[in-house]
């Protein structure tokens, strides 16, 4: 059986988080969010550490960076981030993520995957349309148990 990122034909999570943890050492994440930008998918990612909040996306297929941004954090704002930091240990594979999102959902398109915080709870939460686009669902899901958080009707 093929991975989520084998269907797609895109570079693995765990590839990309090491790409982003390698440009910054020390950095937290707030988002890391997987979604089509026209025709192919991107990977982006929004940290930061003591001194710096960093955007960085890049190309799912290829790893190719489409944009990098560093911003000077303000005073005491890195004590207020540290509040909002992911917990990206042991997460489930976007595989196992996905399969459950289209459990819960009655529409089987999904389109964007964002790994988000929700009070002490880091989850993922996975858009699905219908096959024309005009339904959308949004299922959050707990990040390293699976368990269902959240199921919304968008349209």
């Amino acid at each position: 059986m093929q991975t989520f990122e084998q269907e797609r034909n895109i570079l693995p999570l765990a590839e990309v988080l090491d790409q982003y943890f390698t440009k910054y050492p020390n950095s937290q994440l707030l988002k890391l969010q997987l979604e089509f930008e026209g025709p192919f998918l991107k990977y982006e990612f929004v940290g930061f550490d003591d001194t710096n909040r960093y955007t960085f996306e890049i190309n799912a297929a290829n790893g190719a960076i489409l944009k990098e941004r560093q911003k000077f954090l303000k005073p005491n704002e890195s004590e207020k981030l540290n509040q909002k930091a992911l917990n990206i240990t042991n997460l489930l594979p976007l595989t196992d993520i996905n399969q459950l999102a289209l459990q819960h959902s009655e529409l089987q398109h999904p389109f964007q995957w964002e790994l988000d915080r929700v009070r002490e709870r880091t989850v993922w939460k996975v858009e699905l349309a219908n096959e024309i686009g005009n339904q959308i669902t949004e299922v959050k899901l707990d990040a390293h148990k699976g368990t269902l958080v959240q199921l919304k009707l968008k349209h």
